[in-house]
């Protein structure tokens, strides 16, 4: 197969493969297959705003094109995922997984297809009765602690922007995208520059993949959470669960999310190992998505056929603390995402058009020991802490402030252009009462970087809504390198919540990872 390079110019109506091969007079008669494998936007000022596309054509013509186009052709190999072929030693029980967000969902779909029949058990509920209940938490501020932005089908990924970009380097990415196609996400994840989904479309995908899975004999019970571990000291034996069963389990795969606090320190008193890692913690901002159209799109003449744009923003403070935008979300809204009571927590999401008024994303520093202490918990402790004076500072509601007055206090203090969107209602005040200097001036000096390259970025218009705490987990389930197993035989930590991935993607992927390694050593259980 080869790859040719495309540009096009943004207002161009002609079908990209169509123009590849007028462009490089190809035969249509000796093309076999045609596909759009990547675009991008060229945006760059004093010259043509373009997509650039890469078209990958299987045909005849392959060494001729690749002969006179040179550096604008390549050969290229299309990954094709092969399903390892199980091992000899039985399993005695069907595999248990624990989660069933994506890393849950991509290792139950894996090894329900070869035919290991898995358990899963979600503590959340399904994902209806999960929209159901956030709504009316948005709407009343009453949480259920167990139906929430955190917990349930789809993982903490079903209420956001449905991103999809990773910077990991994993053929399995394309397996991923393939899948979400299969079950009804846009054809055009797999070849934009930074795919996302979208909250509003995942329901019907997270069902889809839910019930192919029961389909080839895997087994979901919602409302349904591990509460105990079993061990004979070396491997796993059995799990409890809080609807008083005993299960008998011989692999469990641990796909938490990294809310999952509770079963941090259920494992350590069974004494899988753990061990504190570095987080993020940080505050939502908002901007008009015209400001930030107009910012980016700003050598563009006519950007109204472009998606809605979105930045990246990144610098190392004097005190070597990295500060950086999070979770950007083009046209979207700060959410209320708290898993525990009389608590605040932000996060953020968009709907597939990504049509809303305001961008927003994380702005989050980095933090370790020195910030918050060096026991296994004490990062937890610290989000613990941040979430429940965020809403003593809010008086319930989510404390907010203007970035302009956030760096001078002099300046106004009330939302005038951009009007926040937190979904409980907001409270102005000073947010440098959540974190302690450290911090608090890390992002003062990331912010007036970002002035300096971003003019208008902290105007008066621009909020800050805090506060963000769940960036990533603050534990690792440790584990081997090579077998992605637990010191306790038969355990394998995977995603997010276990410390080895950070998106919806690569908790996929390493869920795969995990699955693959059960295939690998043990045959299905017999025994249902």
């Amino acid at each position: 197969m080869i790859e040719l390079e495309l540009r096009m110019p943004i207002q161009e109506s002609m079908d990209p493969i169509e123009t590849a091969i007028k462009k490089y007079r190809l035969n249509r008669a000796g093309i076999h297959s045609a596909s759009i494998a990547h675009r991008s936007l060229d945006a760059r000022a004093n010259r043509e705003a373009v997509y650039l596309y890469q078209i990958r054509f299987e045909t005849a013509q392959e060494a001729e094109l690749i002969r006179k186009l040179k550096n604008r052709a390549r050969i290229v190999t299309p990954f094709h995922y092969q399903l390892p072929q199980p091992g000899d030693k039985p399993l005695s029980f069907r595999p248990v997984i624990v989660g069933f967000g994506p890393c849950g969902m991509a290792a139950g779909l894996l090894l329900a297809r070869k035919g290991y029949r898995p358990l899963i058990l979600e503590q959340g509920p399904s994902i209806h009765e999960r929209k159901q209940a956030v709504e009316e938490y948005w709407k009343t501020g009453i949480l259920d602690k167990r139906r929430n932005v955190q917990f349930g089908e789809g993982g903490a990924g079903a209420f956001s922007d449905g991103k999809l970009t990773t910077r990991i380097k994993d053929p399995r990415v394309e397996l991923i995208l393939q899948e979400l196609i299969k079950a009804g996400a846009d054809p055009s994840i797999a070849w934009l520059n930074h795919p996302h989904i979208g909250t509003d479309a995942f329901i019907d995908i997270n069902i889809t993949i839910r019930k192919e899975i029961e389909r080839l004999g895997g087994e979901i019970r919602f409302d349904t959470k591990l509460t105990d571990i079993e061990t004979n000291g070396e491997r796993i034996t059995a799990i409890r669960t809080d609807t008083n069963e005993e299960i008998p389990c011989d692999a469990l795969l641990l796909a938490l999310g990294n809310s999952a606090r509770d079963t941090f320190r259920m494992l350590d008193e069974r004494k899988v190992p753990l061990s504190s890692k570095q987080f993020a913690v940080g505050l939502r901002c908002e901007h008009l998505q015209s400001f930030i159209n107009a910012r980016q799109y700003r050598n563009i003449s006519d950007w109204s056929s472009l998606p809605p744009a979105e930045y990246h923003l990144s610098h190392t403070s004097s005190l070597k603390k990295g500060v950086y935008s999070f979770c950007m979300c083009p046209g979207g809204y700060v959410i209320a995402a708290a898993s525990t009571p009389n608590t605040t927590v932000t996060n953020g999401m968009s709907y597939s058009r990504r049509d809303g008024t305001n961008a927003n994303s994380a702005l989050v520093i980095q933090v370790d020991s020195s910030d918050y202490g060096s026991g296994l918990f004490d990062g937890m402790l610290y989000q613990e802490h941040l979430e429940e004076l965020a809403y003593q500072l809010g008086e319930q509601k989510a404390p907010c402030e203007t970035i302009a007055h956030y760096l001078d206090p002099a300046r106004p203090n009330e939302p005038t252009s951009v009007l926040p969107t937190y979904p409980l209602g907001t409270a102005m005040t000073d947010l440098h009462q959540l974190f302690h200097a450290p911090i608090n001036q890390s992002l003062e000096e990331m912010l007036r970087h970002t002035e300096t390259i971003f003019p208008g970025f902290t105007a008066e218009g621009a909020l800050f809504t805090g506060v963000e705490t769940r960036t990533s987990s603050p534990i690792r389930i440790i584990r081997d390198i090579h077998t992605f197993e637990s010191s306790i035989s038969g355990i394998f930590p995977s995603g997010e919540g276990a410390g080895y991935a950070g998106g919806i993607v690569s908790s996929a992927i390493d869920g795969i990872r995990c699955a693959e390694k059960i295939i690998e050593r043990w045959k299905p259980s017999e025994i249902d």
